[in-house]
């Protein structure tokens, strides 16, 4: 270990360590622009050269390893020259535009500006002006303003895996730009205002809100995925701001995704739920909390009085917090009621018997960064889980081998070798994959799916991670079981990549038809969420349209229900049946906690007040409770309902076994196309994937579909088709070529008002070529 020593004081380090991370172990401040401890080093800004004895020039301390015996100044008249005469040069062309720059207060190049600049300047000739470029809906640019430190090339080329931003330019004209002006669109860039050094990159939608001294800090989760990243959730007033993650390096390091920045914009939408609503004369209308409560407890009353208990149907969002799970549970099974479900985008639940205790990963998000070999079963995490895949990317920087089967593949932002069955038949795959595992002999067509075997066999201890998309499959029971059998012929082991923020955390609490808290099974015969038997809904944080898989079996459920009651934050997609819409506090505006896709339990607190006269969830829920006469919900603060919860559940386990034994399953055969039709594939894309997303107005993208372009070609259409289905309107939409989706078959983004106008994905559709006009 080299023994050096810095401005007087010694200190032994490992080898390869670098000046600049050795100052920082004495806690020795060295500034720093192009610099950052996840980032490959740069050494171009120059702002952190020191003196290092016997080198007739100062040295960058971010790019020199230690050398035993070393001494180095970094507050020396040499070092403090060194340092003055590059803010100098960096500060040339700076514009002198502080008051006016969001950066402001929170900039490190004021803070070393006042700390390190010569206070005389001996520049006159005329500053360069760059021109600015609209990248996108996201970060508002200022180049005149950059230094080149290249931060954000490197993050965009070493952590989102996507190479849009790169520098363009030689000397006075160099630049950092997008190529050929197109938009930065990658799912990590908000990162990129963070980690601008100057303010040339700036959040858009906070642009110009506020000063950072003026907002307040409160520490948070994203509800958006299962990842559970830690967030600060930064607001003033009763309006929230800005959201910046918060560093934890067990979870989402210090980056967050774009979803989770700024899903906020949604909490200010023009259909927000601001008051309590009841219909009357066909129209809902604002009414007071005892009148809706009154209201919403009585049509209750009424369907268990008529058709019993078992009429309810109580459907709830898997972005709720564990508090607000464990009341609703608790509330509907003292009722009597049996269909409490949070699985609205599943269709095929023949295999809950088979189903674990919760979606766990079965491992920690590190521990994901160490596997070498993992095969992903109908999962995209980069769109669904996008931290949980920046994982799985450092894993296959590192040299892991990541296999991917899918339906449709999509672009991953590290390699994958897919496989994609040209016929649909996912199924099929499955079961000659586990075929060839267990020694079947390999056809000359299987050349993929026979190197994915052999690479399965040789490894040990492979991973298989189970996506979202394997949920929501038709015949999911019988894709499940197939999973099961290659994991079990190839000796690997199974995780879950949990399909929302929560879904760790419904699971537990017992928000499934057949079991409560805990795991206990709850015998019965199962009804689907949307059957007409069922005489009133409950619908917690859903729309049932936007979030639901069987769209035109909802529409007709809702259609012939006595009582729908909604509890939800928007009042804009909530279908004509609500009878009573009760309004709820959104994550910022509550607290409670999250089981992330770990197991791990994290807690959050309130930001800002309710909006106009919404209220906490578990508050709603206990109130309620009183109103329909339930007992032993009455609690008076938030930790009696966290002990409660934490009581019924008790210890959980972080490593649970995938799969329990499967019942047996009788074949359901897919129904046969009609001639000229095609079958509807899709899924949620990042910024549909729930009510707060779809409604914040800089992640809005226009809906397109995707279509192989043999069917394209064949079929003559251009690049705007028309979908047309018996009995529903006919939806225009853009379409893509993509050779990854099977021939016959049409993938259509789902949580959209296209998707729901066609009727979700249940039937199949014809397609035609848009007129000339519409294409316009």
């Amino acid at each position: 270990m080299p023994h050096i020593e810095i401005d007087g004081r010694e200190l032994d380090v490992a080898a390869g360590t670098t000046i600049l991370e050795a100052a920082r172990q004495l806690g020795i401040y060295i500034p720093v622009f192009c610099y950052h401890p996840k980032l490959s080093i740069a050494a171009n800004c120059r702002m952190c050269l020191v003196d290092v004895e016997k080198q007739w020039k100062p040295l960058p301390a971010c790019a020199t390893p230690c050398a035993d015996g070393m001494k180095i100044q970094t507050r020396s008249a040499k070092a403090k020259a060194a340092q003055q005469g590059v803010l100098e040069f960096l500060l040339i062309n700076h514009p002198l535009d502080c008051p006016v720059c969001d950066q402001g207060g929170e900039c490190p190049l004021q803070d070393i500006t006042m700390g390190y600049a010569n206070p005389h300047s001996f520049y006159q000739e005329e500053k360069r002006v760059v021109a600015d470029k609209d990248i996108g809906p996201l970060i508002a640019t200022e180049m005149t303003r950059c230094i080149q430190c290249t931060r954000c090339v490197r993050f965009g080329q070493e952590i989102a895996g996507v190479m849009e931003l790169g520098v363009v330019g030689r000397g006075e004209k160099e630049a950092i730009s997008t190529y050929v002006s197109k938009a930065v669109s990658s799912e990590l860039s908000g990162n990129m205002i963070d980690l601008c050094p100057v303010g040339a990159l700036t959040s858009k939608p906070f642009r110009y809100k506020a000063r950072s001294w003026e907002l307040k800090h409160t520490p948070s989760l994203c509800p958006h995925c299962s990842t559970g990243c830690n967030t600060d959730v930064q607001s003033l007033g009763k309006d929230v701001l800005r959201v910046l993650p918060r560093a934890n390096e067990s979870v989402n390091e210090e980056w967050i995704c774009d979803k989770g920045r700024f899903a906020y914009a949604g909490l200010s939408a023009e259909d927000r739920g601001l008051t309590p609503l009841l219909r009357v004369n066909g129209r809902l209308q604002a009414a007071s909390w005892g009148e809706a409560l009154q209201a919403a407890a009585g049509g209750l009353e009424s369907v268990v009085r008529k058709h019993g208990p078992e009429a309810i149907a109580a459907l709830i969002s898997p972005e709720s917090s564990n508090e607000e799970l464990f009341l609703f549970q608790a509330l509907f099974r003292a009722l009597g009621v049996t269909h409490i479900e949070h699985r609205l985008r599943q269709t095929d639940f023949r295999a809950d018997a088979a189903m674990p205790l919760y979606p766990a990963l079965n491992m920690s998000l590190e521990d994901l960064e160490r596997e070498r070999t993992i095969l992903l079963c109908h999962a995209f995490p980069r769109e669904q889980q996008p931290l949980t895949n920046h994982r799985l990317r450092k894993a296959a920087l590192a040299g892991a081998t990541i296999y991917a089967i899918d339906t449709v593949l999509r672009p991953f932002n590290f390699p994958v070798q897919g496989l994609c069955p040209e016929t649909g038949d996912d199924l099929g795959t499955y079961r000659r994959l586990e075929e060839l595992l267990q020694g079947a002999t390999a056809r000359a067509e299987e050349g993929a799916l026979a190197r994915l075997a052999t690479a399965l066999r040789e490894t040990e201890d492979p991973l298989l991670l189970i996506g979202n998309d394997a949920l929501q499959h038709p015949q999911a029971a019988e894709l499940l079981r197939a999973i099961q059998g290659v994991a079990t012929a190839a000796g690997a082991r199974l995780g879950w990549l949990a399909n929302a923020g929560n879904a760790a955390g419904a699971w537990l609490l017992g928000c499934v038809p057949h079991r409560r808290p805990g795991g206990e099974t709850v015998p019965g015969q199962r009804t689907p969420s949307w059957s007409t038997a069922h005489k009133a809904f409950v619908l917690y944080g859903v729309e049932p349209e936007y979030d639901s898989l069987a769209v035109e079996a909802a529409q007709q459920a809702l259609q012939e229900a006595e009582f729908v009651l909604a509890l939800g934050h928007f009042t804009g997609n909530l279908p004509e049946q609500v009878q009573v819409f009760l309004p709820l506090a959104s994550w910022a505006e509550s607290a409670g906690s999250f089981i992330n896709n770990e197991g791990r339990l994290q807690s959050y607190r309130a930001a800002v007040k309710p909006a106009g006269e919404a209220r906490p969830g578990w508050k709603v829920l206990r109130v309620l409770a009183d109103h329909l006469g339930v007992a032993g919900l009455a609690f008076n603060d938030l930790d009696e309902v966290q002990s409660a919860w934490q009581g019924a559940l008790g210890d959980f386990p972080l490593d649970v076994p995938a799969f329990a034994a499967f019942p047996e399953l009788a074949p359901e055969a897919a129904a046969p196309l009609p001639e000229g039709h095609l079958r509807l594939l899709g899924d949620w894309t990042i910024y549909t994937a729930d009510p707060l997303v779809r409604r914040a107005a800089p992640l809005r993208r226009p809906a397109v579909c995707r279509m192989h372009p043999q069917d394209l070609q064949a079929r003559g259409l251009g690049s705007v088709i028309e979908l047309r289905r018996a009995g529903r309107p006919v939806v225009t939409l853009p379409v893509q070529a993509d050779a990854s989706v099977p021939r016959g078959c049409l993938w259509l983004p789902l949580g959209t008002a296209e998707s729901v106008a066609l009727g979700g994905l249940q039937s199949s559709c014809t397609v035609g070529r848009a007129s000339s006009r519409q294409a316009i």
